[in-house]
């Protein structure tokens, strides 16, 4: 079993292509449309987040889980201090496309 402490910095796996973090925003923090080459999973512990992922608005608040698909544009404004904790999950490379 690996463990790894949640702290401010993003912590890596050595076992599995993933890479973990905790994060915090204040009310107010908008973030601008981003997207990445992981699959992320958020947890969000406490807060209120009004997130825009694949073109579908949601409203995200303490206690949810949501999953992003590798690639696909995501963006957020905090409505209430959130506090969340993501694990960005690496996506197997196919033979031949190395």
């Amino acid at each position: 079993m690996e463990r790894l402490a949640i702290g401010a910095d993003a912590q890596t796996f050595v076992g599995l292509p993933a890479k973990v973090g905790h994060l915090f925003f204040a009310a107010g923090t908008v973030l601008p449309e981003t997207s990445h080459a992981e699959d992320e999973v958020s947890f969000i512990l406490s807060g209120v987040l009004k997130a825009r992922s694949g073109g579908q608005d949601c409203l995200l608040v303490g206690g949810d889980v949501s999953f992003i698909p590798a690639g696909e544009l995501h963006s957020a404004e905090v409505l209430e201090d959130l506090t969340l904790s993501y694990v960005l999950l690496s996506r197997p490379v196919s033979a031949g496309s190395e």
